[in-house]
């Protein structure tokens, strides 16, 4: 590998933002905090970048993608520094040797992540996960890692810490921040496709100073549509199914499969939603509105969402599981291509990792379910559908998963047994 260690203008380089199609964008997220306390380090130490220099490569148009040091050039520019000291690596190569290269730039780029900042596990999950991260020091999402989301964009006033504060008191509230036009879009949508929907009874108790465990807020025929705080999803949702209160509410689509109810429907849209107080998320829904169905891919509401608000889609595909495990971030590959999909409460049951993937250091982010061979062929369709597949590793199925699907597989025949010969006779 030819590398260089030299200076070039700050005006030069730019930040990785997926502009290189074999390099991800980059995963890290940081504050305006991390950013000042970077920026205090460099005016406290002169010698901070010499010690630690960004990590470039060519890049189009004659530019230089920085591909380790991304919060060093934000600060870096800040101080409005005219050169900084980098490391190059040289990408004027062919064959086996050019895809070493990517490969240990990918590798770098990934170990080159400080403490700063925080995962975002979208990122990982969407355009990541072909590679070792546990093994590189990268956490796999599970229940006891909190998505920092709603705080993104926000300067002054109450942050989400307060609010999550305010949830241990019982104060269980946060400022949803959904734009009207989104909410009018989903709206709308509700009325049309779930029964029984009256307007005027819609109830928002998400907001500074609610309390959503109070009851006498929830008439008779009441529904909920909501984006509530994510950190406490699973509360909601059980709250809710406990007390047969019918809820249509917004969810971080990574982790929607994480808030489980016996009667719940998750409806993946995959929408890139841009809230109030600028936090991007890649939302989907949870609702117990809806008999039968366990996972809907929904695009109308999709379209409806990407209607309502000026939005592209960037999402990829780098590894593939087997058809018998879905996750919402798989899913949202298919929904953003107008492709719709239903799957039955009794043909799946939700897993918390991959047994393949863990196998190879890799984590299940976000959760998913197994499905019956019926429901996977359903799938496969679909994503068939949707886009022709990457030529990926596709991982493997378990004994153990193999197992559960034959339980799934008895239950969808039964039921198509049912549903095409009708009930049978009762002696």
């Amino acid at each position: 590998m030819i590398k260089e260690s030299t200076r070039m203008k700050v005006a030069d380089l730019d930040p990785n933002e997926g502009q290189l199609g074999w390099l991800p964008k980059n995963p890290r997220q940081w504050t305006k905090e991390d950013i000042d306390r970077t920026k205090r380090s460099i005016q406290e130490d002169p010698d901070f970048l010499e010690d630690r220099p960004l990590l470039v490569c060519p890049g189009p148009s004659g530019r230089y993608v920085v591909f380790g040091g991304n919060l060093r050039l934000t600060a870096a520019r800040a101080l409005k520094m005219k050169d900084v000291p980098v490391i190059c690596y040289n990408l004027d190569v062919m064959g086996p040797e050019e895809d070493t290269i990517r490969e240990t730039i990918k590798r770098r780029a990934m170990k080159d992540n400080g403490s700063f900042g925080s995962w975002d596990f979208d990122q990982l999950a969407n355009e990541w996960d072909d590679l070792p991260l546990p093994d590189w020091g990268v956490p796999s999402w599970d229940k006891s890692t909190r998505m920092e989301l709603s705080t993104r964009g926000r300067e002054g006033g109450e942050g989400y810490d307060e609010f999550v504060d305010k949830f241990k008191q019982k104060l269980t509230t946060d400022d949803c921040y959904t734009p009207q036009p989104v909410y009018d879009a989903i709206l709308k949508w509700v009325r049309e496709n779930i029964p029984g929907v009256n307007p005027a009874k819609i109830v928002r108790p998400f907001f500074p100073g609610g309390d959503y465990t109070k009851t006498d807020q929830y008439p008779d025929g009441c529904f909920v549509l909501d984006n509530p705080p994510f950190s406490i999803l699973a509360d909601i949702v059980r709250f809710y199914c406990e007390h047969g209160i019918r809820f249509f509410i917004f969810a971080p689509s990574l982790t929607l499969f994480t808030a489980r109810g016996s009667d719940v429907t998750y409806i993946v849209t995959d929408s890139d939603i841009e809230y109030e107080n600028g936090a991007k998320v890649r939302t989907g829904f949870i609702t117990n509105a809806l008999e039968g169905v366990r996972v809907w891919l929904c695009p109308e509401l999709s379209d409806a969402v990407e209607e309502a608000q000026a939005d592209e889609d960037k999402t990829k595909q780098g590894f593939v599981y087997p058809d018998n495990i879905i996750t919402a971030a798989i899913l949202g590959k298919i929904v953003k291509r107008g492709i719709s999909l239903k799957i039955r409460k009794e043909s799946c049951e939700p897993i918390s990792e991959s047994d393949s993937a863990k196998e190879q250091g890799r984590g299940l982010y976000g959760g998913g379910f197994i499905i019956s061979d019926g429901a996977a062929a359903e799938r496969a369709a679909a994503e068939r559908a949707a886009a022709e597949r990457a030529a990926v590793t596709r991982l493997l199925l378990s004994p153990r998963e193999k197992g559960i699907i034959e339980r799934l597989n008895a239950a969808d025949d039964k039921f198509y047994h049912y549903a095409e010969k009708g009930p049978e006779t009762q002696n």
